[in-house]
């Protein structure tokens, strides 16, 4: 029998060229020193002209060393007339239409510019798609690369504590929550060319909207992707803040847009955006009643403030406790606490910001750190010096790649992470 292809897809604007390079490399790395994967792979990078723009040596160095690189035509159209990220996820999967690459024996693991794999990645994967269960598989997704002790790395702590709850709620049959990653999620290539990305206009959360007619054309198929991926946070609380409002947006385009989204899970996916809304008023009223010295006001609302605050905690501890294989040094408990607070506000203040500010499909996160803004990461990959000093050298593996051995994913005592003991056919993953 055949064995199944893995389409590692990057898709992206690919103005971060050093953040794609060490994506490209981890891939390329970890499938030739994983000997228990069932699978041939397929490399593919996907962008925007402007993208591609930014340095196009630097591209063809990657064509050469047998990476896809897809380059979206600024004509292309599709149906609906989306726009953004979704544009280009809609390029992609006619592209493997036109290539026989849309059937059941073809998988896509979907990546951002950031996305990168290790061992357990891809252990996982290959463990996924060997027990077939499930159509689409997600998992949690750690943010060690380039760390650095600021508000924006320490607030995605508990991003990665989230996708617990994530999920737990992506696998019940009706999922309740909002929560879906547009990276380091599996999805069988036919079942993705059949809902496709194609919606009305710009869909600021693709991801979300693809995962809601995914659900209602083929119900209760998500599963859980065994091992970490490891990604890295905004470099400024600027465009934190703009991919915070990116977000609510994509939520708030879903609740008005999606017409397969169930009434039930309309009401909760409110909830949760009005929740997010409350929080900084929240914040007033306790400032507020701190300064007028209304304790009676704090004594009522403490019942409630407590589990959000004791949550908040739990998110922090926990998440930090997932990225400490990877972060190196621990900044110390005041200043972790201080940096916390900081990250915090930003996300509280997020939904407002996008109540009253646009969002656009050209909108730009950095996630090539300018060295002279922030301080030396923790780990960056063991011989890069910048994407220059290494042109198509993708054989080298950056220390913050873990294998197996060293992921902390076999200490975290759950059903949603773990080295993924994939049991495949022994031999190395082949390239086409």
């Amino acid at each position: 029998m055949r064995p199944p292809t893995i389409v590692f897809q990057v898709t992206a604007i690919g103005k971060n060229v050093r953040a794609l390079e060490s994506s490209i490399q981890s891939v390329r790395f970890w499938v030739r020193h994983t000997p228990f994967l069932g699978f041939r792979y397929l490399l593919w990078v996907v962008v925007e002209p402007e993208g591609y723009a930014t340095d196009p040596s630097l591209y063809d160095s990657w064509r050469e060393a047998g990476v896809k690189v897809w380059v979206v035509p600024k004509e292309y159209r599709t149906p609906l007339g989306t726009r953004g990220k979704a544009r280009a996820l809609q390029y992609a999967c006619e592209l493997r239409g036109k290539m026989g690459l849309s059937s059941p024996n073809v998988w896509v693991y979907h990546q951002d510019e950031e996305t990168c794999v290790g061992q357990d990645t891809l252990l996982g994967i290959s463990d996924f798609v060997e027990r077939g269960q499930k159509l689409v598989g997600a998992g949690i997704i750690l943010y060690p690369v380039d760390w650095v002790p600021i508000p924006t790395h320490v607030q995605e702590f508990t991003r990665s504590y989230d996708d617990l709850r994530v999920l737990d709620s992506l696998t019940m049959p009706g999922n309740p929550a909002a929560g879906f990653h547009g990276s380091h999620f599996l999805v069988r290539a036919d079942v993705e060319d059949a809902v496709g990305w194609d919606t009305s206009g710009y869909s600021p959360a693709e991801d979300l909207t693809f995962e809601i007619r995914v659900r209602a054309q083929y119900g209760p198929v998500f599963g859980v992707l065994k091992g970490f991926a490891y990604e890295k946070g905004a470099f400024s609380m600027r465009d934190q803040l703009r991919q915070r409002r990116r977000w609510i947006r994509g939520i708030m385009y879903a609740i008005r847009q999606s017409p397969v989204l169930s009434r039930p899970r309309r009401l909760t996916i409110a909830y949760s955006a009005v929740s997010w809304f409350s929080a900084l008023p929240s914040v007033v009223v306790l400032v507020a009643a701190v300064d007028l010295h209304y304790g009676p006001l704090l004594l009522f609302t403490s019942f409630f403030t407590g589990f959000i605050w004791v949550s908040m905690v739990t998110g922090y501890v926990e998440g930090a406790r997932l990225h400490s294989a990877y972060v190196g040094s621990s900044p110390g408990l005041f200043r972790s606490f201080c940096l916390g607070i900081a990250g915090a506000l930003v996300d509280v203040i997020a939904p407002w910001y996008a109540l009253f500010t646009r969002t656009t499909a050209t909108d730009f996160v950095r996630k090539d750190p300018v060295r002279d803004s922030v301080p030396h990461p923790t780990t960056v990959p063991a011989d890069s010096q910048g994407a220059s000093r290494h042109r198509a050298n993708l054989e080298f593996p950056p220390a913050v790649w873990p294998s197996a051995r060293r992921s902390p994913a076999g200490t975290l005592r759950t059903r949603f992470a773990g080295r993924g003991n994939a049991t495949g056919t022994p031999q190395r993953p082949r390239p086409w």
